[in-house]
């Protein structure tokens, strides 16, 4: 753990190893920078120790989860996520409810969730958002990429 209390949840030692980011966890705020990196690094914020953010490697996937909505609800514990990610990654969020910022990125970007609000932008022409409740203040730039 760092000075600031930040743990690192996934770093990739080979450039290009990860092609998608799925992400699934019960609350907490999400920050996806697509930056000109060959590389994934992933970071986390808040109670880490009680909701225990994983991550785990299938193929080209990298899979970001954390532990129970029991413990989310009981203990109103959250996590905050921090991803530098290529440009060209596609990423997937699933969760109960969080806040998300976006910035930049080429991939595919899809969202779900109960309650949450999504901001920022993307250069991507596929883009799903959903939310049971909430905004979606997202500006999808058209162009395919940063100028």
């Amino acid at each position: 753990m760092s000075s600031d209390g930040t743990v690192e949840v996934f770093r990739s030692t080979r450039p290009g190893q990860i092609k998608r980011v799925e992400i699934r966890i019960v609350g907490g705020n999400i920050r996806i920078n697509a930056i000109d990196t060959d590389t994934v690094h992933v970071t986390a914020l808040g109670d880490v120790a009680t909701l225990g953010a994983r991550a785990t490697v299938e193929g080209d996937v990298l899979r970001i989860t954390s532990s129970s909505a029991l413990r989310y609800f009981l203990q109103r514990s959250r996590i905050d996520l921090v991803l530098d990610v290529p440009e060209d990654t596609g990423v997937l969020i699933r969760v109960f409810g969080a806040d998300i910022v976006i910035d930049g990125g080429t991939g595919p970007l899809e969202v779900r969730g109960v309650a949450g609000a999504i901001e920022g932008t993307t250069h991507s022409p596929d883009v799903k958002v959903r939310f049971v409740v909430g905004g979606n203040d997202l500006v999808q730039v058209s162009g395919g990429g940063r100028s």
